[in-house]
């Protein structure tokens, strides 16, 4: 009988390791960017950054502290190197996550390259900016339309450094409140108070500004659609 039991023991601490060798893990805490008061309930999705679309790993909600651990399922590294994360160029994943609340202005974090999946991912703090554009239910993509490849979008949001702006822009679409007229002069404006004088940064958000006034009204009118607007609120996205 104790033979069996020591046994069993060893059966389910085996399986216990195994299943902590296969479950990553991410942790982060979320805080208030100007009172570091902890953000309970903010939303938190992790990726793995790759080349073409970035894969999805987890996501959650933080904790009465502000804080959350996630877990996500590892992958193999054995030889069969189109099971790891990247393929056959990394057996590991190059994770970064976006914390964002109600009222609050959406944070990415870093990117933790080539992280080993059985180590914990801590990302400390992520300090969130009160912003009330992302009140109620709204959505943002960065830099580009929805429709473009995660690769594509990272490129305008690093090259331009507009992506806050960008999240914003889309963001107010989604208010019935404000006209598309409205959206657009705050994006741009917006866009130049970030090139601080620069003539070379508002050169680009020019070219922004001038392609979302161009090519932007469906895109409007789709969000104020979906945010239940009334029909003279969609007709404000025609300028």
């Amino acid at each position: 009988m104790i033979a069996t039991k020591s046994l069993l023991a060893t059966i389910l601490i085996a399986i216990s390791s195994f299943s902590q060798i296969n479950a990553g893990q991410i942790r982060l805490c979320a805080k208030t960017a100007t009172t570091f008061q902890p953000v309970s309930n903010a939303d938190v999705k992790c990726w793995d950054e790759d080349l073409n679309n970035d894969d999805f790993m987890t996501g959650g909600q933080t904790g009465s502290d502000g804080c959350v651990t996630l877990s996500y399922t590892n992958k193999p590294t054995s030889w069969k190197c189109w099971k790891w994360w990247d393929s056959c160029v990394s057996k590991h994943p190059d994770i970064f996550c976006e914390v964002s609340g109600q009222c609050l202005q959406p944070a990415l974090t870093g990117i933790k390259d080539d992280h080993n999946q059985n180590n914990l991912a801590d990302f400390g703090n992520v300090y969130l900016r009160e912003n009330s554009s992302y009140c109620g239910s709204v959505n943002w993509n960065g830099c580009g339309p929805s429709s473009f490849p995660d690769w594509l979008s990272d490129i305008f949001d690093d090259v331009s450094g507009f992506r806050d702006q960008c999240n914003d822009h889309d963001a107010c679409y989604d208010i019935c409140s404000k006209t598309r007229e409205q959206c657009e002069d705050e994006f741009k404006e917006a866009m130049y108070s970030e090139c601080n004088g620069s003539w070379s940064c508002e050169f680009l958000a020019d070219i922004f500004y001038r392609t979302v006034y161009t090519f932007s009204e469906n895109i409007c009118e789709d969000s104020k659609r979906k945010s239940g607007c009334t029909s003279l609120q969609i007709a404000s996205c025609v300028i």
